[in-house]
């Protein structure tokens, strides 16, 4: 494996100020990706821009509120342009989104959708003409197992979950004539604040725990990197056996 890949690559992570778009930055910029560090957060964002740099990493800040389409897809059209363009666009940001059924609100639909869904919309809007004017580029959306089967009293997460999926596939299918590859990761327990963990779901693991942030990252680095350059559509389960994706 060269490490050396990602030297002069430009990275953007979503949602990277925490948990694992916090991990996915420090893990880009520790492979010599110059990564833009994205979230609403400003001071969360200065602590992992200074954390990548202090390791000796290249990152630059983004602070953009995801809700806000047309000031996020600006913020990563001047950064991108900024750095000659973006050459992985990683979609991380997203929120729970955890109540009953009955309990759902329009405004709860709204707010899901625009943070864990529209998000990734526009960012890849934003980042497929450089792409496309290049004839390559790489794509990683972020959904959950949850996509996948469904949940209890967590519909309308699983259902932005899901929406991904179909995103993934066909911009898989609609850019691949530029060699652009555009994948999906689907972790299940995840050690982070979002995590929802329980001694039943931890006995239905087979491997016995929950995943680190870290095990997502170095997936999403195999999904930018040149070696997953045959693979496109794809959606990656990362659950320790709790859910095995495939046939």
């Amino acid at each position: 494996m060269d490490r050396r890949e990602f030297d002069g690559k430009v990275v953007l992570v979503t949602g990277a100020g925490s948990g694992i778009g916090r991990s996915h930055a420090m893990h880009f910029a520790g492979l010599g990706a110059t990564v833009i560090v994205h979230d609403v957060d400003a001071a969360r964002v200065r602590e992992v821009v200074d954390g990548a740099v202090d390791a000796g990493g290249r990152a630059v800040p983004l602070i953009a509120d995801v809700s806000q389409c047309t000031r996020f897809r600006a913020g990563i059209e001047r950064v991108g342009d900024e750095l000659g363009g973006i050459d992985v666009l990683v979609n991380n940001v997203g929120i729970a989104a955890d109540c009953p059924l009955e309990a759902i609100t329009a405004d709860a639909f709204d707010v899901a959708f625009r943070v864990n869904v529209l998000s990734s919309l526009v960012a890849t809007q934003a980042v497929v003409g450089t792409m496309k004017a290049r004839r390559r580029g790489k794509i990683v959306n972020t959904s959950s197992n949850w996509g996948l089967t469904g949940q209890a009293d967590s519909s309308l997460y699983a259902a932005t979950k899901a929406a991904l999926l179909g995103f993934t596939k066909s911009w898989a299918r609609e850019l691949a004539p530029w060699s652009i590859n555009v994948n999906c990761v689907a972790p299940g327990g995840i050690r982070t604040d979002l995590l929802l963990a329980s001694e039943a779901r931890l006995n239905g693991i087979p491997l016995g725990r929950y995943g680190e942030p870290a095990d997502v990252s170095n997936l999403v680095e195999f999904l930018a990197s040149d070696r997953s350059s045959y693979m496109t559509g794809n959606v990656l389960g990362l659950t320790g056996g709790e859910l095995m994706v495939g046939a």
